[in-house]
């Protein structure tokens, strides 16, 4: 029966490693020289940031003209929003703006390889970082080796980001405003035509029902009254002719003749008013109707109006972007004790390898 090798226990590596002492500094210090090399050859980097929040997606007509609603305009954006904000910065489109704004395939000196755009894209997400804070703010932040440039490209990142929202707001309300723009014009080319009909009818006499419907009335009744008391006052003259003067009874005809002239005069007026007014007051009801419908799309045709042409920030700043005096990268400690580390630790596996690995498969070789 063949016995396996046993496993190296920690005293295993400490001899290894005290074996191999000189191997293991040597390997170690050259590791930390290359750490230093790298770390004074490597071009410095400088960081500028922006911080900021976004203000919720409200429509800026119900928060502006509605009552008691300002504070809906002044919220913040929530976390849904805050991820949203975050993703338009990340997206291609944004970017595509800032690198043609800063020639920045030129600047990484990807002009003039194969596929510049998509290289430069792709420096440009390595040297910016955006991410939410822990007070639900957004943080935008860009490496350059050129400290002016990364504060100028931080604040475009910003400035973009308020464009490219303006832009959706105002994509999503122009639809709106087209929608109910041509509801309006519907509604109020309906209006006039209801103007145009009741005008029609007030040129034929018909004004104001409840008040003519009372003078008209009261007229024909007091000339249908007048003709009938003529009528029996110039019945009883003739029945009575020879003890009254011949005047009295010419007097009363007179006076029947023009009762009964002003009675025909109105009899038309009033069956012609007859005749339109129930036209004339199921106009004015569908005009009341139509004028309320009309005045309620005028107010969401100049609130879609708002939103679409309104321009507002996006953003409520807390710090500006300034441009960096000291560079952030690299961290020349640190990068020193990683080469340092890495150093160490390639030639302590090696060693390791070389004692315990090694030998088993050259033992493995032999017994075959």
């Amino acid at each position: 029966m063949e016995l396996k090798p046993n496993q190296p226990d920690f005293l295993d590596l400490l001899r290894v490693s005290y074996n191999y002492r000189k191997q293991i500094l040597f390997l170690t210090i050259f590791g930390m020289l290359v750490g230093i090399a790298t770390a004074f050859l490597a071009k410095p980097e400088f960081e500028a940031f922006t911080v900021f929040y976004i203000p919720a997606n409200n429509s800026i007509s119900k928060s502006l003209l509605a009552e008691n609603n300002l504070e809906n305009f002044m919220r913040y954006g929530d976390e849904d929003q805050i991820d949203q904000a975050i993703e338009m910065l990340n997206s291609d489109a944004l970017k595509d703006r800032v690198i043609a704004k800063f020639n920045l395939q030129e600047h990484y000196g990807f002009k003039n390889t194969k596929y510049p755009q998509t290289k430069t894209r792709a420096k440009l997400k390595t040297n910016s970082d955006f991410k939410r804070t822990d007070n639900l703010a957004i943080k935008i932040a860009v490496r350059d080796e050129d400290a002016v440039l990364a504060k100028e490209m931080a604040d475009y990142f910003l400035l973009s980001l308020d464009s490219m929202r303006t832009q959706i707001q105002q994509a999503r309300g122009q639809q709106a405003y087209q929608l109910i723009a041509q509801q309006y014009q519907k509604k109020q080319a309906e209006v006039d035509a209801i103007l145009k009909n009741l005008s029609q009818i007030r040129q034929q006499g018909v004004f104001d029902y409840e008040s003519q419907s009372e003078v008209l009335s009261k007229a024909i009744i007091e000339a249908e009254t007048r003709v009938k008391a003529e009528e029996a006052r110039l019945k009883v003259y003739q029945q009575n002719a020879s003890k009254l003067p011949d005047s009295t009874i010419i007097k009363t005809q007179g006076r029947l003749a023009a009762a009964k002239a002003s009675y025909q005069i109105l009899k038309p007026t009033v069956a012609n008013f007859g005749r339109l007014s129930g036209k004339y007051l199921e106009l004015e009801a569908l005009y009341k109707k139509e004028q309320e419908s009309l005045a309620n799309l005028q107010l969401r045709f100049e609130g879609a109006e708002l939103d679409y042409k309104a321009a507002i920030s996006q953003r409520f700043l807390i710090e500006k972007a300034s441009v960096p005096e000291k560079a952030k990268y690299p961290q020349k400690a640190v990068l020193i004790f990683l080469f340092t580390l890495s150093g160490f630790i390639i030639s302590f596996l090696t060693v390791c390898y070389l004692e315990f690995v090694a030998p088993r498969f050259r033992t493995r070789h032999v017994r075959l």
